[in-house]
């Protein structure tokens, strides 16, 4: 009988090669999770969910949020936040409750009063020239107001209106003139409200007149007038109307009233808009004296 050599580390190397070659073993499979019912949802854990939004920090992000509404709510509404005090500088003529009360902001969140609504609703009074507001947290408004001042009086249709060097009507006089008051006459006769504006030459001209006619020619006028189709003129002490007009040619019309003063000329009425001035006298003359009949 043959006897065959063993070949064992043949078949050992062939073993080994075998399973390198063969697939790794697959993983087991485990059973699906089983499918909510139609119409559910599947919710997390209660403690799962806190611990999700403290790892993305939604809970501190939300008290913000609502911290910073809140604050904001408080600002808008409290009565803290509006205005109580209104501080007014300026006025001389004006008292400072008629201003408060033009403001119309008394009480009003003071994130709402607009100050530049509030200064144009201020200059609309005749006697405000400018303004100007400013707001200081938490409640206090600050006007500051350039009034016009009245220079003379225009009288017309019976009132005495107060008006300022630009020929803005203030408003009716609420007082009597005085003797050093001006008080310039409209022959038209129409009614004036404030923020009208008169003939502002005729304002200046009649000043210089008031101030020149008694110092340089010794006339102190009756009254100084005006009309619309004549422009300013002056009664004298004797009744006599003098016709200035316009203020052009000032000191022209001036010196030629002045030569009729020392000739002691007499008129009644006197022109002196054109470049050739005239003058009449239609002051009714006396009466013959009448003899008396013989006995």
């Amino acid at each position: 009988m043959e006897y065959n050599a063993p070949n064992t580390r043949e078949r050992i190397a062939a073993r080994r090669q075998q399973r390198r070659a063969a697939p790794p073993p697959a993983a087991p499979r485990r059973p699906p999770a089983a499918t909510p019912p139609p119409g559910h949802q599947a919710v997390p854990g209660m403690w799962r969910s806190l611990n999700s939004w403290l790892l993305k920090g939604r809970i501190l992000s939300l008290a913000l949020c609502i911290a910073t509404l809140g604050v904001l709510a408080y600002t808008l509404t409290s009565p803290r936040f509006s205005v109580w005090q209104i501080r007014v500088e300026g006025n001389r003529i004006l008292e400072a409750e008629l201003v408060t009360d033009l403001a119309d902001a008394l009480g009003r969140p003071i994130w709402f009063v607009k100050p530049a609504a509030v200064a144009a609703r201020l200059r609309e009074n005749a006697y405000i020239a400018s303004a100007s507001v400013d707001l200081a947290l938490p409640d206090v408004m600050r006007i500051r107001i350039v009034e016009r001042r009245p220079e003379v009086r225009w009288q017309a249709g019976g009132v005495h209106y107060l008006v300022d060097g630009t020929g803005k009507v203030l408003g009716p006089a609420r007082e009597s003139a005085t003797d050093d008051v001006l008080v310039i006459a409209d022959t038209s006769h129409l009614e004036l409200k404030p923020n009208d504006l008169v003939d502002v030459d005729a304002v200046h001209l009649a000043q210089e007149l008031a101030l020149r006619l008694p110092v340089e020619l010794g006339l102190t006028p009756a009254q100084i007038g005006w009309d619309y189709g004549l422009g300013v003129f002056v009664r004298g002490p004797l009744g006599q109307t003098i016709v200035f007009g316009q203020s052009e040619n000032l000191d022209r019309k001036l010196a030629i009233l002045n030569v009729l003063l020392q000739d002691q000329t007499a008129f009644t009425y006197l022109d002196l808009r054109s470049s050739n001035p005239f003058y009449q006298n239609r002051a009714p003359t006396a009466p013959a004296p009448v003899s008396a009949p013989a006995p």
